[in-house]
């Protein structure tokens, strides 16, 4: 895209909802969070309305100038009717349809895609995946799922459900994965069923050593930031688990080499939260997974937009629709 456009953006997250004016080259005009912890859509999506037109009032814009806003989804969704089915964070949020409603109100066109796939194409755009024609982008917090540029292209399956790395199994029979499958990748290395496990393990232990690192001396708030202060003290339990959580990254991440042969593999929050702590026995196991050869032609990376990955996201699906529409 040669000439900027201007683009919304708007990235629905599990407790915030960030909306975001910019332009397709990535620079960010004004952006702004609206809380999103058991929210109900009749009183967010007009909020959404406000916070757009006032963006365009500070910047002197009208509708007319905005070339089209882009919705960051989470999984599950109806892609190609823009609507939010079933989101595992929000009750409250069932079959909305929020692109129609969006684009009546602010009579602007729209987008919509699932956050991961517009993680990738934010890094590919404006992040770690600049100038790459082969990238995957790997979400890793509560969840774990991917989204795949291959040939310049984003890959989104018949279903709109490629990149569902998560939800591979690794250990057929495995730990009960909140998807309802058994030995999920996920299942073992999401932040939600890592907290979930440490919860299983540690609350029928009364002298157990994690009980040490549990927030406000909670049992049940133990998560996977506390895990990984506890391996950093070299807690046993806490190092063998670790071990376990970075050999099974690294057998996911073998999987995706061999299968796509990506010129590189962007990591999300686990990764640039934790650098070579979680990275360097990543590498290490990684030669088990993945050939030599698709090892060599692929760097592992961290997140280069990070924490504001959120603020471009909807941007960057918005530019790629925009692109394909062309």
């Amino acid at each position: 895209m040669t000439t900027p456009v201007y683009l919304f953006g708007i990235d629905i997250g599990g407790t915030k909802i960030g909306i975001g004016l910019g332009d397709s080259t990535g620079r960010i005009l004004t952006e702004s969070r609206i809380d999103n912890r058991n929210t109900r859509p009749e009183d967010i999506l007009p909020q959404l309305v406000n916070e757009a037109r006032r963006f365009m009032r500070e910047n002197r814009l009208e509708a007319s100038d905005i070339a089209m806003f882009g919705i960051s989804s989470p999984s599950p969704a109806d892609i190609p009717n823009g609507i939010i089915t079933t989101p595992p964070n929000n009750p409250y949020w069932r079959n909305v349809p929020i692109k129609s409603y969006l684009e009546q109100e602010l009579r602007i066109r729209g987008s919509f895609e699932n956050d991961a796939n517009c993680g990738a194409l934010a890094e590919w755009y404006f992040g770690a995946g600049a100038g790459c024609t082969d990238v995957i982008y790997l979400a890793m917090s509560t969840g774990i799922g991917a989204g795949i540029i291959a040939g310049g292209r984003l890959i989104r399956g018949k279903g709109f459900l490629a990149g569902e790395i998560g939800h591979t199994v690794q250990t057929p029979g495995g730990r009960l994965c909140n998807c309802g499958l058994r030995g999920c990748y996920e299942a073992y290395c999401g932040g939600r069923a890592v907290a979930q496990r440490l919860v299983e393990e540690v609350e029928s232990v009364p002298d157990h050593p994690m009980r040490a690192y549990a927030p406000e001396g909670k049992v049940e708030l133990l998560d996977l930031p506390a895990l990984i202060r506890a391996a950093r003290d070299k807690v046993d339990y806490a190092v063998k688990l670790w071990d376990e959580i970075c050999f099974r990254n690294a057998q996911a991440y073998g999987a995706l080499m061999n299968i796509f042969n990506p010129e590189r593999l962007i990591l999300g929050t686990i990764v640039w939260n934790n650098g070579d702590f979680f990275l360097d026995p990543v590498r290490q196991y990684l030669p088990r997974f993945a050939w030599r050869e698709t090892l060599a032609k692929c760097e592992l990376v961290p997140s280069a937009l990070k924490q504001n990955l959120g603020s471009y996201a909807g941007i960057a699906g918005a530019r790629y629709a925009l692109e394909q529409s062309r």
